[in-house]
C-alpha cells in the first residue's frame, strides 16, 4: 500500500468581523475655561497603539482623542475641550498566535458628551473595529491510494489559497498650505487610505495609493470649515516569495493620524498605517471521492481536511438614501460622516448595513447643532460573495421643513469564498472477503432510474470496466437508466 500525500501550507482567514465596544471617562473643565452651558457636538479620532495576536486572541489597545465643542453659560463664543479616552478590546479567535497577520481598522464612530454639571463632562465613545486575521496553517491531503485492484473515484479540485500574508508599516507625511485657512483651529481629523495599485515583481511588492485627510476647523467667528487634502504615495516592500504575475491584494489600515494646523494655514500631517499584503495562488488538488476493493472490505483511517478557498477580491460600490427628521429646519449642512458598524447579505443582490451617522448643521437661527444616529440601510449590490473592507462616505442636504436627506456610499471588496473538503487517509488495508455469493459469477439487474455505474459496481463487488465490457458500453459511460445489465462478479 502506498498513500501519495500532498503537504499544503497557507494562511487561513480565521477572523473576519466588525466589532464594537464603548469606553467612557469623566473630564473636569480646566480652570481657565468658562462653565458649560450647552454641549454642541463631540468628535473623536482613534489611534491604535498595539494590536497583538497571542494564544487564541487579538488584543487591540489605544487612545481616542475626543474633542468636545460647547457653548459657555455666558454665551461668549464656542469653546473646545480635548479629552483623551483609552480603550482595550479583545477578539477571541481559535488558532491565533504570535505569527498571525492581522488587519485592524479602528474608528470612533460616535462620541457622546454629557454635562454632569457646569464643570464636569462625561464622555462616551463608541468604537468600531473592522478586523481580519490570517493564521498560518499546514495540512496534508491524500491525492491517490496505490493498493492492488483498488477502485478509486477522484477528480481535480481547484482552490485559491492565501499563500503569503505579511504586514508592513507605512508612513505618509505632507505639508500643504490650505487656502483661506489662516487663523483656524482644528476640531477633528479623520484619515482614510486606499490602494490604487498593488503588484508583485521579483521579490518585491509595488504599492501605490492615496492618503485622504478630512478636517473640521473652527474659525474665529465660530463658523466651522471642512478642509480636505489628498497625498499620493508609493511604497516598495520586500517580499522574497513574490513572483511576477501573482494575484496581490493590499489592505491599508490607518493606525494614527497626527495633524497640525499652523496659524498661517499650513496643514502638516503624518499618517502611520499598516499595509497587509496577501498573495493568492491557485492550486489544482486531486480530491478522492470514494474508493473500494472489489470483493473485499477496505479498512481506512482518515481525517477530513477543509481548505478555505479565497479567490481574488473585486471592488464594489453601493448606495442608499435616507431622510432623517430633525427638531428644526436645517438651513445649512456643515458636514456629514458615516461609519460601517455591521454588514451582511440580505439577498444575493442586496446588502444590509448598519451605519453610525453624524451630521453637523445650522438651524434657521444659525445655531450649530449635531445629529447622531445608528441607521439600518439596504443597498443594491450585485457583487458576488461576502463583502469586506467597507468604507462609507456621506453627503447630506436639507429636506422639507424639518429633515435631512442623507446619501451614503459604501465602497469595499467582495469575493465568493468557499470551503472545500478533502480526505487525508493515514492508513488503508484490505480486510476479509465480503459475503459469499455461493459461486455466483454473473448477476442480471434491471436499472430503471438513472444510476451511476460506480454505485452499481461498488454494491456488487465488481468494477465499472467489467460492467462496460460485459454490456458493450462505451468507455466514457458513467451512468445508465432503463436498461438490463449483466454484472460480472469478481471471485
Amino acid at each position: 500500500m502506498e498513500l501519495n500525500q500532498t503537504s499544503i501550507c497557507y494562511y487561513d482567514k480565521r477572523l473576519a468581523r466588525i466589532s464594537t465596544c464603548t469606553e467612557s471617562t469623566d473630564s473636569i473643565v480646566p480652570d481657565t475655561f468658562p462653565d458649560i452651558g450647552r454641549v454642541v457636538c463631540a468628535y473623536g479620532t482613534a489611534a491604535v497603539k498595539d494590536q497583538g495576536p497571542q494564544s487564541g486572541r487579538l488584543l487591540i489597545s489605544g487612545t481616542v482623542q475626543a474633542t468636545v465643542l460647547y457653548e459657555p453659560e455666558s454665551g461668549d463664543g464656542l469653546r473646545r475641550l480635548s479629552v483623551p479616552v483609552s480603550f482595550a478590546h479583545i477578539e477571541e479567535c481559535e488558532g491565533m498566535d504570535a505569527d498571525s497577520v492581522c488587519a485592524v481598522i479602528c474608528h470612533a464612530a460616535a462620541v457622546d458628551a454629557v454635562a454632569v454639571n457646569s464643570r464636569k463632562l462625561n464622555v462616551s465613545v463608541q468604537l468600531i473595529f473592522s478586523i481580519e486575521g490570517y493564521c498560518k496553517t499546514a495540512c496534508e491531503v491524500t491525492e491517490t491510494v496505490e493498493i492492488p485492484h483498488v477502485e478509486l473515484l477522484s477528480g481535480m479540485q481547484t482552490v485559491t489559497l492565501v499563500d503569503q500574508a505579511r504586514a508592513y508599516p507605512v508612513t505618509v507625511l505632507d505639508d500643504i498650505t490650505m487656502q483661506d485657512a489662516a487663523g483656524l483651529s482644528l476640531l477633528h481629523t479623520s484619515c482614510t487610505m486606499r490602494a490604487s495599485e498593488c503588484r508583485a515583481m521579483h521579490g518585491k511588492i509595488v504599492l501605490k495609493g492615496e492618503a485622504d485627510i478630512r478636517c473640521l476647523a473652527l474659525q474665529e467667528d465660530d463658523a466651522i470649515r471642512v478642509l480636505t487634502s489628498s497625498t499620493p504615495f508609493t511604497q516598495i516592500l520586500e517580499m522574497p516569495d513574490a513572483e511576477e504575475g501573482d494575484a496581490v491584494n493590499a489592505q491599508l489600515c490607518v493606525r494614527e493620524a497626527d495633524c497640525r494646523l499652523e496659524a498661517d494655514g499650513l496643514l502638516s500631517y503624518t499618517v502611520s498605517a499598516n499595509a497587509v499584503i496577501c498573495i493568492r495562488r491557485t492550486k489544482a488538488i486531486r480530491r478522492i471521492d470514494d474508493l473500494y476493493l472489489p470483493g473485499k472490505a477496505l479498512q481506512l483511517q482518515e481525517d477530513k481536511i477543509v481548505l478555505h478557498s479565497m479567490p481574488p477580491l473585486v471592488p464594489f460600490t453601493a448606495e442608499a438614501a435616507e431622510t432623517l427628521q430633525t427638531a428644526q429646519h436645517v438651513s445649512h449642512v456643515v458636514s456629514a460622516e458615516a461609519f460601517c458598524c455591521g454588514a451582511k447579505r440580505g439577498t444575493p443582490d442586496e446588502l444590509l448595513l448598519t451605519a453610525a451617522v453624524q451630521v453637523l448643521y445650522l438651524g434657521d437661527d444659525q445655531q450649530l447643532c449635531a445629529l447622531q444616529r445608528m441607521l439600518p440601510l439596504t443597498m443594491p449590490c450585485t457583487a458576488a460573495g461576502e463583502v469586506s473592507q467597507i468604507e462609507l462616505s456621506a453627503r447630506a442636504s436639507s429636506a422639507g421643513e424639518k429633515g435631512i436627506l442623507l446619501s451614503v456610499t459604501a465602497a469595499g471588496m467582495a469575493a465568493a469564498e468557499d470551503h472545500c473538503t478533502f480526505r487525508h487517509i493515514t492508513a488503508a488495508e484490505a480486510g476479509e472477503p465480503q459475503q459469499d455469493r455461493s459461486g455466483v459469477t454473473l448477476l442480471l439487474r434491471y436499472v430503471d432510474k438513472e444510476q451511476p455505474l460506480w454505485d452499481i459496481a461498488k454494491s456488487c463487488g465488481t468494477t465499472m470496466d467489467a460492467i462496460r465490457q460485459a454490456n458493450e458500453l462505451a468507455a466514457d459511460v458513467s451512468s445508465v437508466a432503463g436498461t438490463m445489465l449483466l454484472i460480472p462478479i469478481q471471485a
